[in-house]
């Protein structure tokens, strides 16, 4: 590619860029929408340029929705009520694998082995929602990767 073609791509991007944002004069912006519909070549790019200003504007208001969430979530209500929440069901899943063992183990029409791997199952899902939970309160403060946005 020759640099007077490299010169002229340039300038027709740059024409078209300006289109696009309204910055040209009133006689530029008539050349160039005239160009847009007699040039197949100067239409295709100046709807590539349309479709990614398009796109980089909805990734704007994304990142603005996304920041009155962030906003949302460090609210000292949202957070005490889902700090609250969060213990409710851990301590309601607690007390309903607890009573359901109670219930398995104190029914006399149930042998040793139902008991057993009832018992084994309840007991196993315990100890892995305990280890789960502990882990999430330790690394809550420690977490390096609290603030990224995806």
């Amino acid at each position: 590619m020759s640099l007077e073609h490299s010169d002229a791509l340039d300038e027709r991007f740059e024409k078209l860029s300006g289109y696009i944002d309204g910055e040209l004069t009133q006689q530029e912006a008539q050349k160039v929408g005239l160009l847009i519909e007699t040039n197949p070549e100067y239409k295709q790019l100046y709807e590539e340029l349309s479709s990614m200003r398009s796109e980089v504007q909805s990734l704007s208001l994304q990142e603005q929705e996304l920041e009155h969430l962030d906003k949302l979530f460090e609210e000292p209500i949202a957070k005490t009520s889902r700090i609250f929440g969060l213990a409710l069901i851990a301590i309601s899943s607690v007390a309903i694998i607890g009573l359901t063992l109670y219930v398995i183990f104190t029914h006399p029409e149930l042998g040793w082995i139902e008991k057993t791997l009832v018992g084994t199952l309840g007991g196993g899902t315990l100890l892995l929602l305990i280890s789960v939970v502990r882990q999430r309160l330790m690394s809550l403060k420690k977490d390096k990767y609290r603030g990224v946005k995806i």
